[in-house]
């Protein structure tokens, strides 16, 4: 590989490492929730399985999320929600990097509604490390379990614990732990009024131990949103927006983190 590679691929490794293994390079919520401080366990199946059971509506969605304006830093993640009567159903794919070093995931997701008040969640996931510098790709296989509890119409306490377990298939060239990170995520919506929603969350996880994150979205149009949030370990702010047309959804969020600038993410979603 050449020498110009290979110092691309060391400075993509280090920053991964130093800024985004909190919530691993395949791993973000979607635009939406991102905007609201990246409260997972509460709006986003890929962080919980068990929402899989709330939902109305069957939706296909894809985002793009890029991180500090390097495209090689970017994220592609699709998904493909199936909710019905009998077992509610999820597909989600994801990719990171570039052709040189890549991380993929796939996943399939189930929730059920228990009763009234409690939904449950599972997924499983394979996710691997492809590299021209590594003679065999690292893989992990992973399960995520999830539950919700809603005591009242306005208010929803989550939790989520993602990859717990996780076993390494094949990493005797690379630590795979990046795409293995544990998070354990409890979470709460509070519908305030009709047109403000009140988030939070509380999350651990290996590398940064404890953070926090506190969102609101505000409706002041049926079909407009307006966002913001703030997420600790580092604190970063985030502001964000999405506009609905008939079953289309258009979600943009950016995010500023104090030492690596501004993050931006696009998201496209239908409901049917």
């Amino acid at each position: 590989m050449p020498l110009k590679k290979c110092c691309l691929f060391c400075l993509l490794l280090s920053l991964c490492q130093g800024f985004t293994m909190a919530r691993n390079n395949l791993r973000f919520p979607d635009t939406r929730t991102l905007g609201m401080g990246g409260n997972g366990a509460s709006h986003s199946s890929l962080f919980n399985p068990a929402l899989l059971a709330l939902q109305e509506q069957k939706d296909v969605r894809i985002d793009y999320f890029n991180r500090y304006g390097i495209k090689e830093l970017a994220t592609v993640s699709g998904a493909f929600c199936f909710p019905n009567r009998i077992l509610p159903a999820g597909l989600h794919v994801a990719s990171f990097g570039y052709d040189e070093y890549r991380e993929s995931m796939f996943r399939l997701s189930t929730g059920k509604r228990l009763n009234a008040f409690w939904t449950l969640g599972i997924s499983v996931q394979y996710a691997v490390i492809q590299s021209q510098l590594f003679e065999s790709d690292a893989s992990r296989l992973s399960t995520d379990i999830g539950a919700s509890f809603q005591p009242v119409d306005n208010c929803l306490i989550t939790c989520s614990a993602i990859n717990v377990p996780s076993i390494s298939l094949n990493s005797e060239e690379v630590d795979s732990e990046r795409i293995g990170t544990y998070l354990i995520e409890l979470g709460v919506n509070w519908q305030l009024v009709n047109n403000l929603l009140i988030t939070g969350s509380m999350a651990h996880n290996r590398e940064t131990r404890w953070e926090a994150s506190l969102g609101m979205e505000y409706r002041p149009y049926d079909d407009f949103h307006l966002r913001s949030g703030v997420r600790t370990a580092p604190f970063r702010p985030s502001l964000g927006a999405g506009y609905r047309f008939a079953g289309l959804i258009a979600d943009v969020v950016m995010i500023y983190h104090p030492v690596l600038g501004i993050s931006t993410g696009l998201g496209l979603s239908f409901s049917f």
